[in-house]
């Protein structure tokens, strides 16, 4: 029976496949890189969300386009270079970075020599290290400073950066190199030398050499860069000024100085989150917010494969959670909420924990979660509509089914289904009334003629035949029987309070003993000590637990055992059995003991009873939200009716 327990069952096991399923498309798509420009995306947003202050001890001596009017075309002679370091290391600035390449000798020797003399007299310069390719596709070539410069520079660091498939550049490598990774970032270089490389960067793990020496580019421990703002946020001084002496030397003192192209024409620019296409970013304003982020712990770590995909796994179930317990349109609502909730925590944890996490396949599941969710409940209305549709035509009268009915369920939309449901409602309906009346005829016309002839003939000067006791007797349980199914079928959960069950079969073992020990039947309670709370109608379950108890004792065997009996099943469930020995029952006797007017004849010598008592114990328990079903199993029958519990308070005394 497709009721509402096993619809609460049939949805736990849905919302159960939904988020294996919504799990499984998030691991897909994380694991695939399938949408991993929504990585980015997002990643963008909250780098240009994330706001801190600029600090003021970096600084950039940018060869802008006013320098280049001034001083002359580009490539500049190296004796202007060695010009402006003379005129910077006056001032004593703490570390001198130059985003300049100076891999192959210039064509004035001289020049060479005198920008020499100008960073050894510095003696806190480094220089850029330069991994090119020889020819497009060709063999790479590590290109560091022409060894009279190399000399004398007190650190070599590369300047470049990692390039996502959009051509945007979010990461750097700590570690990177021709045949092994062994070349740090000239940030670094340049905070070691100003002593304010901070000690997890000293920690730096050393590269793996391969065992076989290869001529390809090796990378080691990607990190993503915080930016500190969009191009122009780290100051910066024009190069021709600073040699014109129209800068304060005091300006550079203690402070990291980057010396680099900012001029379009030059040709050195990259897009960022903070910039993208439309406005790049100076290669050596990249250079100064990896090294601000190195000096601050604020490079972005990225969390390892494994942790993504499990942490998209869990994520993706958590719309679960409540798409369970809403109707529709909240759920609607909360979902999308969670997807906005998701993205903007993904977006803004690199800025708050330094860390990336891939959300691509979290939120792509958990844009599915509604829909699927509701493809899954609709199949379950679907399902119950089609077992109430299926119960209804076997209830309603032959002429009547074949009316309202079609031949195949199954090929109705759900429009023609509500209307089918319609039509038999209104079908019921009238059977109702019908109904309605024959009880009232039975129950009121009936039982006072009947009941004053049963008292008449019980009397002791009775003279009526023997034989016609029975009969009266069995036509006023029939009409107690319609009576009391007449009341179980109006039962509404409104009208229901909360009792404790125990007291009730209690109550009803006691009515029965004395017919127990006529039958020569033991009559044996298994109740639990502690209370056992529902919310139901007392005398309607105390006459389900009596029709049961006499079930069993009429069919049970001379000198066996009757049971009755509470387990607790499950957290929210109750069931009340009532157990006999007996033969078991065939599969046809299980299908129509529970119906109107059935009876297990063929299971006693001297049938008797109204074959109500079984239809009135499930129509108990479907009024309680609950079923009734029987069982057997070595020689024992069972019958047990499963309730929804209010609760089970052990902190009670049991009464």
């Amino acid at each position: 029976m497709f009721g509402p327990l096993a619809v609460t069952r049939y949805l736990r096991s849905e919302a159960l496949r939904v988020a294996l399923l919504l799990a499984l498309i998030a691991v897909s798509i994380s694991g695939s890189g399938l949408l991993v420009r929504i990585d980015h995306l997002i990643f963008d947003v909250g780098q240009r969300l994330n706001r801190r202050a600029v600090p003021g001890d970096v600084l950039i001596i940018a060869i802008d386009e006013d320098s280049l009017d001034r001083i002359g075309r580009w490539p500049w002679p190296r004796d202007q270079h060695a010009r402006l370091l003379q005129a910077l290391c006056a001032s004593r600035p703490a570390a001198i970075a130059v985003d300049i390449a100076f891999s192959e000798p210039s064509s004035d020797p001289l020049a060479d020599a005198v920008l020499a003399k100008a960073l050894a007299d510095c003696g806190n310069v480094v220089l850029p290290l330069v991994i090119e390719a020889t020819r497009v596709g060709g063999q790479l070539l590590e290109s560091p400073p022409i060894p009279r410069l190399a000399a004398v520079a007190v650190g070599i660091g590369r300047t470049a950066v990692r390039l996502d498939e959009d051509g945007i550049a979010r990461a750097v490598d700590l570690r990177e190199g021709v045949g092994a990774a062994t070349w740090p970032l000239l940030a670094e270089e340049a905070l070691r030398v100003a002593r304010q490389l901070p000690a997890q960067a000293n920690a730096i793990a050393a590269p793996v050499t391969p065992l076989v020496a290869r001529h390809e580019l090796l990378r080691d421990q990607s990190r993503r860069i915080e930016f500190v703002g969009p191009p122009g946020t780290v100051p910066r001084l024009s190069y021709v000024n600073l040699l014109e002496g129209q800068i304060a030397s005091a300006v550079f003192a203690d402070k990291i100085v980057l010396v680099g192209a900012t001029a379009i024409g030059l040709g050195d620019f990259l897009p960022t989150p903070v910039s993208a296409l439309g406005q790049p970013m100076p290669g050596v304003e990249v250079l100064a917010n990896i090294l601000i982020s190195m000096r601050d712990g604020r490079l972005i770590s990225i969390l390892p494969m494994a942790p993504t995909l499990l942490l998209a796994a869990l994520l993706a179930g958590v719309p679960m959670l409540w798409l369970r317990r809403l109707m529709p349109l909240p759920g609607l609502l909360a979902s999308s909420a969670w997807v906005l909730v998701l993205g903007t925590a993904c977006a803004l944890l690199p800025g708050v924990a330094q860390l990336w996490f891939a959300p691509a396949g979290a939120l792509f599941a958990a844009l599915f979660a509604f829909p699927l969710w509701s493809w899954r409940r609709l199949e379950a209305a679907r399902r119950h509509l089609d077992q109430e549709l299926r119960q209804l035509r076997a209830i309603l009268p032959e002429s009547q089914a074949t009316q309202a009915f079609p031949a195949e369920i199954r090929r109705l939309d759900f429009e023609q289904r509500i209307a089918w449901v319609q039509a038999a409602q209104r079908s019921m309906q009238a059977l109702e009334a019908q109904r309605n009346e024959a009880l009232a005829f039975i129950s009121h016309d009936l039982r006072t003629p009947l009941a004053s002839a049963v008292s008449q003939l019980e009397s002791p000067d009775g003279c009526a035949p023997e034989n016609l006791l029975p009969s009266l007797r069995r036509a006023l349980g029939m009409a107690q029987a319609f009576l009391w199914l007449a009341r179980a079928e109006a039962l509404e959960r409104r009208q229901m309070k909360e009792l404790e069950l125990t007291a009730v079969l209690e109550q009803a073992a006691d009515e029965l003993y004395a017919l127990a020990r006529q039958q020569q039947v033991s009559l044996v309670r298994q109740l639990p000590e502690a209370p056992v709370w529902i919310t139901g109608d007392f005398q309607s379950l105390e006459r389900c637990a009596i029709n049961l108890l006499h079930n069993a004792l009429t069919y049970a065997p001379t000198g066996t055992q009757v049971s009755i009996g509470i387990d607790l099943p499950a957290a929210g469930e109750v069931t009340l059995w009532v157990a006999n020995a007996g033969p078991p029952l065939s599969g046809e006797q299980v299908d129509r003991l529970f119906q109107r007017f059935s009876r297990g004849d063929q299971m006693a010598e001297n049938p008797s009873g109204t074959g109500l008592g079984l239809y009135f114990v499930r129509t108990v328990a479907e009024r309680h939200g609950g079923e009734a079903g029987v069982t057997c199993a070595a020689g024992t029958v069972r019958f047990w009716v499963r309730l929804a519990a209010a609760g089970v308070a052990a902190n009670h005394s049991a009464p």
